[in-house]
Protein backbone atom coordinates (compact mmCIF):
# COMPACT_ATOMS: atom_id res chain seq x y z
CA UNK A 1 0.00 0.00 0.00
CA UNK A 2 1.12 3.54 -0.67
CA UNK A 3 3.76 2.33 -3.15
CA UNK A 4 5.53 5.28 -4.73
CA UNK A 5 3.65 7.70 -2.48
CA UNK A 6 6.32 8.24 0.14
CA UNK A 7 8.27 10.46 -2.22
CA UNK A 8 5.27 12.45 -3.39
CA UNK A 9 4.31 15.85 -2.04
CA UNK A 10 0.59 15.31 -2.49
CA UNK A 11 -1.65 12.52 -1.29
CA UNK A 12 -5.14 12.47 -2.76
CA UNK A 13 -8.53 11.59 -1.30
CA UNK A 14 -7.85 8.01 -2.38
CA UNK A 15 -5.40 7.68 0.50
CA UNK A 16 -7.59 8.59 3.43
CA UNK A 17 -10.66 6.91 1.90
CA UNK A 18 -8.73 3.66 1.52
CA UNK A 19 -7.51 3.93 5.11
CA UNK A 20 -11.10 4.31 6.27
CA UNK A 21 -12.46 1.43 4.18
CA UNK A 22 -9.68 -1.00 5.09
CA UNK A 23 -10.04 0.00 8.74
CA UNK A 24 -13.78 -0.71 8.66
CA UNK A 25 -13.07 -4.18 7.27
CA UNK A 26 -10.54 -4.85 10.03
CA UNK A 27 -12.83 -3.57 12.77
CA UNK A 28 -15.81 -5.53 11.46
CA UNK A 29 -13.78 -8.71 11.61
CA UNK A 30 -12.74 -7.88 15.15
CA UNK A 31 -16.44 -7.46 16.01
CA UNK A 32 -17.15 -10.92 14.61
CA UNK A 33 -14.24 -12.31 16.63
CA UNK A 34 -15.64 -10.82 19.84
CA UNK A 35 -18.90 -12.65 19.17
CA UNK A 36 -17.05 -15.84 18.23
CA UNK A 37 -15.16 -15.84 21.52
CA UNK A 38 -18.45 -15.48 23.40
CA UNK A 39 -19.93 -18.51 21.63
CA UNK A 40 -21.99 -16.42 19.17
CA UNK A 41 -20.07 -17.18 15.98
CA UNK A 42 -23.24 -18.15 14.12
CA UNK A 43 -25.28 -15.16 15.29
CA UNK A 44 -26.81 -12.75 12.76
CA UNK A 45 -24.52 -9.97 14.01
CA UNK A 46 -21.39 -12.08 13.47
CA UNK A 47 -22.63 -13.08 10.03
CA UNK A 48 -23.25 -9.41 9.17
CA UNK A 49 -19.69 -8.57 10.22
CA UNK A 50 -18.28 -11.23 7.89
CA UNK A 51 -20.49 -10.02 5.05
CA UNK A 52 -19.13 -6.47 5.54
CA UNK A 53 -15.41 -7.24 5.85
CA UNK A 54 -14.77 -8.75 2.40
CA UNK A 55 -16.59 -6.08 0.32
CA UNK A 56 -14.70 -3.40 2.21
CA UNK A 57 -11.37 -5.06 1.37
CA UNK A 58 -12.48 -5.50 -2.25
CA UNK A 59 -13.25 -1.77 -2.34
CA UNK A 60 -9.91 -0.89 -0.75
CA UNK A 61 -7.92 -2.70 -3.44
CA UNK A 62 -8.82 -0.48 -6.43
CA UNK A 63 -8.33 2.59 -4.24
CA UNK A 64 -4.81 1.38 -3.50
CA UNK A 65 -4.06 0.60 -7.13
CA UNK A 66 -5.52 3.85 -8.48
CA UNK A 67 -3.34 5.92 -6.16
CA UNK A 68 -0.08 4.36 -7.35
CA UNK A 69 2.17 6.33 -9.68
CA UNK A 70 2.06 3.35 -12.06
CA UNK A 71 -1.24 1.51 -11.40
CA UNK A 72 -0.47 -0.98 -14.17
CA UNK A 73 2.48 -2.28 -12.10
CA UNK A 74 0.61 -2.94 -8.88
CA UNK A 75 1.44 -6.63 -9.06
CA UNK A 76 5.13 -5.75 -8.50
CA UNK A 77 4.19 -5.17 -4.88
CA UNK A 78 3.71 -8.93 -4.36
CA UNK A 79 5.58 -10.63 -7.22
CA UNK A 80 9.18 -10.19 -8.42
CA UNK A 81 8.94 -9.11 -12.06
CA UNK A 82 12.04 -11.00 -13.20
CA UNK A 83 11.88 -14.20 -11.12
CA UNK A 84 8.14 -14.56 -10.56
CA UNK A 85 8.69 -15.21 -6.84
CA UNK A 86 6.86 -13.56 -3.94
CA UNK A 87 8.13 -10.07 -3.18
CA UNK A 88 8.60 -10.08 0.59
CA UNK A 89 10.77 -7.56 2.45
CA UNK A 90 10.39 -8.05 6.22
CA UNK A 91 12.30 -4.80 6.88
CA UNK A 92 9.89 -2.74 4.79
CA UNK A 93 6.60 -1.58 6.39
CA UNK A 94 5.17 -1.12 2.89
CA UNK A 95 5.99 -4.67 1.82
CA UNK A 96 4.71 -6.18 5.06
CA UNK A 97 1.56 -4.07 4.79
CA UNK A 98 0.91 -5.33 1.28
CA UNK A 99 1.12 -8.93 2.42
CA UNK A 100 -1.09 -8.19 5.40
CA UNK A 101 -3.74 -6.89 3.00
CA UNK A 102 -3.42 -9.99 0.81
CA UNK A 103 -3.56 -12.43 3.75
CA UNK A 104 -6.41 -10.63 5.50
CA UNK A 105 -8.41 -10.47 2.27
CA UNK A 106 -8.01 -14.24 1.93
CA UNK A 107 -9.29 -14.85 5.46
CA UNK A 108 -12.20 -12.46 4.84
CA UNK A 109 -13.09 -14.36 1.66
CA UNK A 110 -13.36 -17.67 3.50
CA UNK A 111 -15.47 -16.12 6.24
CA UNK A 112 -17.67 -14.41 3.63
CA UNK A 113 -18.33 -17.73 1.90
CA UNK A 114 -18.96 -19.32 5.29
CA UNK A 115 -21.57 -16.65 6.05
CA UNK A 116 -23.31 -17.22 2.72
CA UNK A 117 -23.40 -20.97 3.33
CA UNK A 118 -24.82 -20.41 6.83
CA UNK A 119 -27.65 -18.48 5.13
CA UNK A 120 -28.34 -21.51 2.96
CA UNK A 121 -27.59 -19.68 -0.29
CA UNK A 122 -25.43 -22.53 -1.59
CA UNK A 123 -23.50 -25.61 -0.47
CA UNK A 124 -20.06 -27.06 -0.86
CA UNK A 125 -19.01 -30.65 -0.11
CA UNK A 126 -18.73 -31.01 3.67
CA UNK A 127 -19.60 -27.35 4.11
CA UNK A 128 -23.24 -26.59 4.78
CA UNK A 129 -25.47 -24.37 6.89
CA UNK A 130 -25.40 -26.59 9.95
CA UNK A 131 -21.67 -27.22 9.65
CA UNK A 132 -19.84 -23.93 9.15
CA UNK A 133 -16.42 -22.78 10.24
CA UNK A 134 -17.75 -20.04 12.47
CA UNK A 135 -19.61 -21.37 15.44
CA UNK A 136 -17.78 -24.68 15.08
CA UNK A 137 -14.48 -26.10 16.40
CA UNK A 138 -12.42 -24.06 13.93
CA UNK A 139 -14.30 -20.84 14.57
CA UNK A 140 -12.15 -19.43 17.36
CA UNK A 141 -8.68 -20.11 15.87
CA UNK A 142 -9.80 -18.93 12.43
CA UNK A 143 -11.35 -15.78 13.88
CA UNK A 144 -8.26 -15.04 15.97
CA UNK A 145 -6.09 -15.36 12.86
CA UNK A 146 -8.33 -12.94 10.99
CA UNK A 147 -8.44 -10.49 13.88
CA UNK A 148 -4.65 -10.40 14.18
CA UNK A 149 -4.27 -9.83 10.44
CA UNK A 150 -7.03 -7.24 10.53
CA UNK A 151 -5.39 -5.32 13.35
CA UNK A 152 -2.18 -5.43 11.33
CA UNK A 153 -4.02 -3.89 8.37
CA UNK A 154 -5.50 -1.28 10.70
CA UNK A 155 -2.15 -0.21 12.10
CA UNK A 156 0.28 -0.35 9.21
CA UNK A 157 -0.97 2.73 7.34
CA UNK A 158 -0.20 4.68 10.50
CA UNK A 159 3.25 3.12 10.64
CA UNK A 160 3.91 4.23 7.06
CA UNK A 161 3.00 7.78 8.00
CA UNK A 162 5.36 7.84 10.98
CA UNK A 163 8.37 6.61 8.95
CA UNK A 164 7.92 9.39 6.40
CA UNK A 165 9.60 12.80 6.44
CA UNK A 166 6.38 14.80 6.26
CA UNK A 167 5.91 17.37 9.06
CA UNK A 168 3.52 16.13 11.70
CA UNK A 169 3.58 12.46 10.78
CA UNK A 170 7.08 11.58 11.87
CA UNK A 171 6.96 13.50 15.14
CA UNK A 172 4.79 11.14 17.15
CA UNK A 173 4.45 7.40 17.59
CA UNK A 174 0.79 7.81 18.49
CA UNK A 175 -0.58 7.83 14.94
CA UNK A 176 -0.42 4.01 14.51
CA UNK A 177 -2.11 3.53 17.90
CA UNK A 178 -4.87 5.98 17.01
CA UNK A 179 -5.27 4.38 13.59
CA UNK A 180 -5.75 0.83 14.85
CA UNK A 181 -8.32 1.84 17.48
CA UNK A 182 -10.09 4.00 14.88
CA UNK A 183 -10.32 0.89 12.70
CA UNK A 184 -11.89 -1.03 15.56
CA UNK A 185 -14.52 1.55 16.47
CA UNK A 186 -15.52 2.22 12.84
CA UNK A 187 -15.73 -1.49 12.05
CA UNK A 188 -17.93 -2.27 15.03
CA UNK A 189 -20.02 0.80 14.20
CA UNK A 190 -20.51 -0.44 10.63
CA UNK A 191 -21.87 -3.75 11.91
CA UNK A 192 -24.25 -2.10 14.39
CA UNK A 193 -25.38 0.40 11.73
CA UNK A 194 -26.15 -2.34 9.23
CA UNK A 195 -28.18 -4.22 11.81
CA UNK A 196 -29.94 -1.09 13.10
CA UNK A 197 -30.98 0.09 9.64
CA UNK A 198 -32.71 -3.23 9.09
CA UNK A 199 -34.56 -2.82 12.38
CA UNK A 200 -33.42 -6.22 13.65
CA UNK A 201 -31.42 -5.15 16.69
CA UNK A 202 -30.96 -7.92 19.23
CA UNK A 203 -28.88 -8.47 22.36
CA UNK A 204 -25.70 -9.12 20.38
CA UNK A 205 -26.00 -5.76 18.66
CA UNK A 206 -26.52 -3.97 21.96
CA UNK A 207 -23.49 -5.76 23.41
CA UNK A 208 -21.38 -4.73 20.42
CA UNK A 209 -22.55 -1.12 20.77
CA UNK A 210 -21.70 -1.11 24.47
CA UNK A 211 -18.33 -2.70 23.81
CA UNK A 212 -17.69 0.01 21.26
CA UNK A 213 -18.25 2.66 23.91
CA UNK A 214 -15.36 1.18 25.88
CA UNK A 215 -13.22 1.23 22.74
CA UNK A 216 -14.29 4.82 22.02
CA UNK A 217 -13.31 5.83 25.55
CA UNK A 218 -9.84 4.39 24.97
CA UNK A 219 -9.72 6.09 21.56
CA UNK A 220 -10.46 9.47 23.17
CA UNK A 221 -7.55 8.97 25.58
CA UNK A 222 -5.26 8.19 22.65
CA UNK A 223 -6.48 11.28 20.81
CA UNK A 224 -5.54 13.48 23.77
CA UNK A 225 -2.11 11.86 23.98
CA UNK A 226 -1.65 12.31 20.22
CA UNK A 227 -2.38 16.03 20.41
CA UNK A 228 -0.14 16.49 23.44
CA UNK A 229 2.70 14.56 21.78
CA UNK A 230 2.98 16.99 18.86
CA UNK A 231 2.93 20.17 20.94
CA UNK A 232 6.66 20.04 21.56
CA UNK A 233 7.59 20.21 17.88
CA UNK A 234 6.97 23.15 15.57
CA UNK A 235 6.63 20.88 12.53
CA UNK A 236 4.52 18.44 14.51
CA UNK A 237 2.05 21.18 15.36
CA UNK A 238 0.81 21.21 11.75
CA UNK A 239 -1.78 18.75 13.06
CA UNK A 240 -3.10 21.40 15.43
CA UNK A 241 -3.99 24.24 13.11
CA UNK A 242 -6.45 25.24 10.42
CA UNK A 243 -8.66 22.72 8.67
CA UNK A 244 -6.79 19.64 10.04
CA UNK A 245 -7.46 20.77 13.60
CA UNK A 246 -11.13 21.33 12.78
CA UNK A 247 -11.28 17.84 11.27
CA UNK A 248 -9.71 16.28 14.36
CA UNK A 249 -12.06 18.17 16.67
CA UNK A 250 -15.00 17.08 14.53
CA UNK A 251 -13.77 13.50 14.86
CA UNK A 252 -13.66 13.80 18.64
CA UNK A 253 -17.20 15.20 18.80
CA UNK A 254 -18.78 12.86 16.23
CA UNK A 255 -16.98 9.61 17.00
CA UNK A 256 -16.28 10.28 20.68
CA UNK A 257 -18.79 12.48 22.48
CA UNK A 258 -21.96 11.92 20.44
CA UNK A 259 -22.08 8.10 20.81
CA UNK A 260 -21.96 8.37 24.60
CA UNK A 261 -24.83 10.88 24.61
CA UNK A 262 -26.99 8.99 22.12
CA UNK A 263 -26.51 5.58 23.70
CA UNK A 264 -27.01 6.89 27.21
CA UNK A 265 -30.30 8.71 26.56
CA UNK A 266 -31.53 7.01 23.36
CA UNK A 267 -33.66 10.00 22.32
CA UNK A 268 -34.75 8.30 19.10
CA UNK A 269 -35.42 4.85 20.53
CA UNK A 270 -33.00 1.95 20.59
CA UNK A 271 -32.61 1.14 16.88
CA UNK A 272 -32.50 4.73 15.62
CA UNK A 273 -30.19 5.91 18.38
CA UNK A 274 -27.78 3.06 17.65
CA UNK A 275 -28.00 3.76 13.93
CA UNK A 276 -27.29 7.49 14.33
CA UNK A 277 -24.54 6.87 16.86
CA UNK A 278 -22.84 4.36 14.54
CA UNK A 279 -23.17 6.64 11.51
CA UNK A 280 -21.52 9.48 13.43
CA UNK A 281 -18.63 7.20 14.42
CA UNK A 282 -18.05 6.40 10.74
CA UNK A 283 -18.13 10.09 9.79
CA UNK A 284 -15.79 10.89 12.68
CA UNK A 285 -13.42 8.16 11.54
CA UNK A 286 -13.34 9.74 8.09
CA UNK A 287 -12.64 13.17 9.59
CA UNK A 288 -9.73 11.76 11.56
CA UNK A 289 -8.11 10.17 8.52
CA UNK A 290 -8.63 13.34 6.51
CA UNK A 291 -7.19 15.60 9.20
CA UNK A 292 -4.04 13.54 9.71
CA UNK A 293 -3.32 12.80 6.05
CA UNK A 294 -3.97 16.33 4.80
CA UNK A 295 -2.35 18.27 7.66
CA UNK A 296 1.15 18.56 6.12
CA UNK A 297 -0.33 19.38 2.70
CA UNK A 298 -2.62 22.20 3.87
CA UNK A 299 -0.05 24.06 5.97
Amino acid sequence: MLLDRLNETHWTWLVYLEMLVAGIAAGAYVAATILELSGRGRSPAARTAHLIALPMMVLASPLLIADLTRPDRFWHMVIMSERGLPMLKPWSPMSMGTWLVVAFSGVCFISFVDALISLGLFRLPGWRAERTIHGGPLGVPWSMLGAVLGLGVGIYSGVLLTVSNFPGWGHTVMIPAVYVVTAMITGVAAVVLARSIRGVVDLDDVVLAQTNLWLIGWWLVLMVVLMLSVLGSASGRVLLGGIPLLALLAAVVLAGVAPFVLQSFRPLGLSRSLALSSALVLIGGFCLRYGIVMAPQLR
